[in-house]
């Protein structure tokens, strides 16, 4: 939320490019600003204002955001409004904004994290009027450096460097209304570098690096704003107004990691081509999902005595949602991943399976889950996570999974299932059915045993468990099962009690 509320200060409070569609003056912009920045509950400060001609300048201004348990604060300096012949009203930050971020433990200690965001050439427009503004924003670069930790019993020097830097970073927002404020806003990044070294003064402190970066983002998102502060749970933001709809797509990602200790040392490298995000916020909760195409990782470790690992996915995904305000009434949520074309690397096939009895086709792993649940407590709030001993915050009302697989080896297993939940007992007690269907198992099963990787008294007790389970299906090497779980607590498959 800090880092949200950091890009909204410096960048968001802009938006897109256009001509002016009436008269904007100085004044009217700087009345805006000081509506969003107390929207988002943050306390504002300055020496005095100075007038030069048409244009307005803020002096020694101060924006401070109060959070649990601390509050983030940012040195803003001078602001200048300046009014152009077309209408519009040029907003001029400093090309460096100290940002401090104050933090209480729940003993008393106190701390403070400093960085400063460099934005030198920064372009940021205002045209429109009072009630239908419109920023425009072209920043170059945005670099956050000067990391630093102070406070309560941490060392001076902490053996840690941190970058954060945005290239290309240009798009609009536009705002309209009064008391709860819409939005829209489409931007574009040409790319996101994050680095981190930690150095240790002695090896066994151990060093390491990460780095990552991300290329070609591009986003759209609507909403509103409601009054809000930075104490707030999710919950209560939601309660208070705020919504957001948002779609973004990404290019090349990469990352690496290298880490050295006295254990020995580990290194993980990834890759992707392309990728899309989306998310929301609204009276149903929270929800975020995404999908990446084209994934390569590789890993090495001193303790394994071989060459680097490497993967190839052809799509990863997941999503999830989740209701956070509390009510009486079931809200619905959902949950699933996606692993599609998998490839292992041919090395690590070669060590179960050196003369290539097992398929080695692309494994493919999903599930994808539904449901509604009913919330009772608003489980982000500080009271909540700091109980020793909290309540269960909500039941689980109803569960479906809509699609299920697993596919490797020559064997494929999918599945759907339904269930209801009866919470009067106290644990919740599934009724329902679930439909599995598995083609090649008994061929893997078949392969495993003859390549002397399951032994054959095992393989009997797993064939004997499948004719418990499941039936003969239509097509070669094919079992199909019913599971029905009934409200009394008794179970049965394919019409047979078992329970």
């Amino acid at each position: 939320m800090t880092l949200f509320r950091t890009l909204t200060l410096t960048s968001t409070f802009a938006l897109a490019a256009g001509p002016a569609l009436a008269e904007l003056t100085p004044s009217e912009v700087w009345d805006d600003w000081q509506e969003l920045l107390g929207r988002y509950g943050a306390e504002i400060t300055f020496d005095r204002t100075s007038n030069s001609g048409d244009d307005l300048s803020i002096i020694g201004m101060t924006a401070r955001f109060p959070v649990t348990d601390g509050a983030s604060v940012m040195e803003i300096g001078t602001l200048t409004f300046e009014q152009n012949s077309d209408g519009s009203v040029s907003v001029v930050l400093p090309d460096e904004l100290p940002l401090s971020i104050e933090i209480e433990g729940p003993d008393g200690e106190e701390g403070t994290i400093g960085f400063t965001f460099k934005q030198p050439g920064a372009s940021l427009i205002a045209s429109g009027d009072s009630e239908n503004l419109r920023y425009d924003f072209d920043y170059p670069t945005v670099e956050m450096t000067d990391f630093t930790i102070e406070g309560d019993d941490i060392p001076e020097d902490i053996p840690v460097t941190f970058t954060f830097a945005m290239s290309a970073l240009k798009g609009f927002i536009e705002l309209a209304g009064d008391d709860v404020r819409s939005y829209t806003s489409d931007s574009s990044l040409g790319e996101l570098v994050l680095n981190m070294d930690i150095n240790g003064e002695t090896p066994e402190e151990g060093d390491g690096t990460f780095n990552l970066s991300m290329k070609d983002l591009v986003q759209s998102t609507t909403g509103t704003i409601g009054r809000v502060s930075g104490e707030m749970t999710l919950a209560e933001l939601i309660e208070a107004g705020t919504r957001q709809v948002g779609t973004g797509t990404h290019g090349e990602v990469t990352y690496e990691l290298d880490v050295n200790s006295p254990d020995g040392s580990f290194q993980m490298a990834a890759a992707a081509v392309s990728g899309t995000i989306n998310g929301r916020i609204d009276e149903g909760g929270i929800a975020y999902g995404g999908e990446t195409n084209d994934v390569t990782m590789s890993f090495s470790a001193s303790a394994m005595p071989l060459p680097p690992v490497s993967f190839r996915m052809a799509q990863s995904s997941g999503s999830l949602a989740i209701p956070l305000v509390p009510g009486e009434d079931p809200q619905g949520f959902q949950m699933g991943f996606a692993i599609r074309g998998l490839e292992i690397d041919d090395m690590l096939w070669g060590m179960i399976d050196p003369v290539g009895q097992l398929p080695r086709d692309p494994i493919t792993i999903l599930l994808s889950t539904d449901g509604q649940v009913t919330i009772s407590d608003d489980f982000l709030d500080q009271d909540f996570l700091e109980d020793d001993s909290p309540d269960i915050p909500g039941t689980i009302e109803s569960l479906n999974v809509n699609e299920m697989q697993i596919t490797i080896a020559g064997a494929d297993l999918t599945g759907n299932a339904a269930f209801e939940f009866d919470n009067s007992v106290g644990m919740p007690m599934p009724a329902g059915i679930a439909n599995l269907r598995l083609v090649g198992g008994n061929g893997l099963l078949d392969t495993l045993v003859g390549m002397g990787l399951v032994p054959e008294e095992q393989a009997m007790g797993a064939r004997m468990m499948l004719g418990l389970f499941a039936r003969p299906g239509e097509g070669e090497d094919t079992l199909e099962s019913v599971i029905e779980m009934k409200e009394d607590g008794s179970i049965t498959a394919n019409g047979q009690r078992i329970r």
